[in-house]
């Protein structure tokens, strides 16, 4: 997925910078970036089920299996980050990790335990370990039809055929780009098409997250995932909308977004063909989902994305920051502590750079609301067995 679910997320990372609320592009570090040993933090708490974090770890240990298994231990990640989080030693660390997990009578000997076998690491482009910009990205639910007819006719897409071919005449031709695609028909017609939406904000919400579910009128649900992009460098439309006026940083969010689209929706397609980027999706089988960048279903609270070349797939993460909480009639009503062990298992295009974190809030509306309002400063530490 994005593959983020690649992607994700935006509205949270890719709409608001991989998910809204958006936050400003970083710029890509002048330096590669190096990783320093921390003294760390306390307390060394969790505040989510301990169930959810036993699947994660289970998930990464099959991924860094397969790795090693492949004789892939050397170069998973470029330069002193590569030595440093090989797949083997990050396979033991986590072994390590899931016997004290499974074993420790309470949270104390937990902590103590945690903190004895483990070392702490943080990323630095050089001046230090700086704080990361956290947001969520989420899997969304829409009402969506096999044909179009009755109100559904946006389309979304499956592969096609000659996208490979295109790429492969030339590193440079992307494929058509989103405007040609939605607003010119270039597809139209080819049978690419797996199943039409109602609404042109829903369908866009979809390619941002890189993955979601499709409720068609019967009741079935099937879930789509992210298959391939059209190779165009992707643009947040939050941050143009403030480079127009259009929002002030201060109000952005994922609902003032849609709010400013209801209420202009003859804008909809100039802010929407500024990201150029566009998403093909698959069928994904099974009720699981949906599928990160490693290929096993992500963890709600428990995945997060990150930017690939800098941060080891499948590693063990603490992460502290802080997380929106609504009441029952959906209001944002405070902002408490978030601190939780997370597993690294996805990444998205607007993952890039070490301040960025993109964690990963579940399926459906009540997870969209969080993820549309997670902007937050934090830190993320990993650990490595001593």
């Amino acid at each position: 997925m994005r593959l983020k679910v690649l992607i994700v997320g935006i509205i949270l990372s890719l709409l608001l910078g991989c998910l809204p609320p958006i936050p400003k592009e970083p710029l890509p570090p002048e330096k590669p970036p190096l990783y320093q040993e921390q003294k760390f933090i306390s307390p060394l708490t969790d505040d989510a089920d301990k169930s959810s974090l036993q699947t994660a770890v289970e998930r990464s240990l099959a991924h860094l299996a397969k790795k090693i298994s492949a004789g892939n231990s050397p170069g998973y990640l470029q330069g002193p980050a590569g030595n440093l989080f090989p797949p083997a030693r990050l396979y033991r660390s986590l072994k390590i990790f899931r016997e004290i997990l499974s074993s420790a009578s309470d949270d104390a000997k937990f902590e103590r335990r945690v903190r004895e076998a483990f070392t702490f690491w943080g990323a630095t482009s050089g001046g230090g370990v700086k704080p990361i910009l956290l947001t969520g990205y989420y899997e969304p639910i829409f009402e969506g039809q096999l044909e179009p007819g009755g109100g559904y006719r946006y389309p979304i897409y499956r592969r096609p055929a000659d996208l490979i071919e295109v790429a492969a005449r030339d590193d440079s031709v992307p494929y058509y780009s989103r405007k040609e695609i939605d607003c010119q028909g270039v597809l139209q017609g080819k049978g690419y098409e797996l199943a039409w939406l109602k609404d042109p904000w829903e369908r866009y919400v979809l390619h941002v997250q890189g993955s979601g579910q499709v409720r068609l009128p019967d009741g079935k649900i099937f879930r789509v995932g992210f298959a391939a992009s059209n190779g165009r460098p992707y643009r947040s439309i939050g941050r143009y909308m403030v480079e127009q006026g259009f929002l002030t940083e201060q109000e952005l969010s994922l609902s003032r977004v849609n709010e400013f689209l209801r209420q202009h929706p003859g804008r909809m397609d100039e802010i929407f063909n500024i990201n150029e980027r566009y998403i093909f999706f698959r069928l994904i089988p099974g009720k699981e989902g949906p599928i990160g960048a490693l290929g096993f279903p992500l963890i709600a609270g428990r995945s997060v994305a990150t930017d690939k070349t800098i941060f080891p797939p499948g590693a063990l993460a603490y992460l502290i920051a802080q997380q929106p909480v609504f009441d029952e009639a959906g209001r944002l009503r405070a902002r408490k502590t978030l601190r939780r062990f997370v597993l690294n298992q996805d990444t998205g295009a607007a993952m890039k750079g070490p301040e960025r974190v993109d964690l990963f809030c579940g399926s459906g509306e009540r997870a969209g609301m969080v993820a549309g309002a997670m902007r937050e400063e934090g830190k993320i530490y990993f650990l490595l067995a001593k």
